[in-house]
């Protein structure tokens, strides 16, 4: 009879092994596990007009851009122009820069010129991989005759308008930019009012924009 327990006890040790290893099993399911738990994805940043770590339009950020505008004033006069640009953003979205064009004068008597101007965008809208602008400026061009036929070979040049510019490569910052832009020619009477006839046309730009 002493011995009635421990033999109870080993036949009871082999019964409960399976039915255990099934309980552990099933206690396993239910319990956490970082195994059983399905990876929470990180969130992905907003990549919205971002390229190197920077947003375009960010202050303290250096552009040179080059491209070329055509402007006819619908009076048989076409001017037609290739520029350079540096620009360079003081505050975000707001760019000031400078600009050398070279000008070819379609007129009664043709010749070519050259300006240079002030620049200054204000980029009030930025979408994913555009931007919306505004943009003023101011430029002093000499020429080798009168433009217009009339007027004389040095002359102020104002400018207002408004374009966009839009990230062509997801890769890469270039941006290409185009606009439409108010292209005036006038000497401001400087010698007097009959020899400043002006010109007024719209100017149609495009070019590349590169980031340095």
């Amino acid at each position: 009879m002493r011995h009635t327990p421990l033999a109870a006890l080993c036949v009871l040790i082999p019964l409960a092994g399976p039915a255990g290893a099934q309980q552990a099993a099933r206690n396993s399911f239910f319990e956490p596990s970082v195994l059983s738990v399905p990876a929470i994805a990180a969130a992905e940043p907003d990549e919205s007009n971002v390229f190197s770590g920077f947003s375009f339009g960010e202050a303290d950020t250096q552009w040179f851009s080059f491209g070329t505008m055509a402007s006819p004033d619908f009076m048989g006069h076409y001017d037609q122009s290739v520029f350079a640009q540096y620009t360079y953003f003081l505050i975000d979205d707001f760019e000031v820069g400078v600009e050398g064009t070279f000008w070819g004068f379609f007129q009664d008597d043709n010749t070519v010129g050259v300006s240079t101007s002030l620049v200054m965008r204000y980029h009030f809208f930025q979408a994913e991989r555009w931007s919306a602008f505004a943009e003023a400026g101011m430029g002093l061009m000499i020429a080798g005759d009168n433009v217009p036929d009339e007027g004389t070979s040095f002359n102020l040049m104002p400018r207002f308008g408004a374009g966009v510019t839009w990230q062509m490569f997801e890769d890469s910052p270039t941006r290409l930019i185009t606009g439409l832009r108010w292209h005036h020619i006038s000497n401001a009477r400087i010698t007097g009012e009959e020899a400043n006839p002006a010109r007024d046309a719209p100017g149609l730009y495009v070019g590349l924009m590169y980031q340095f």
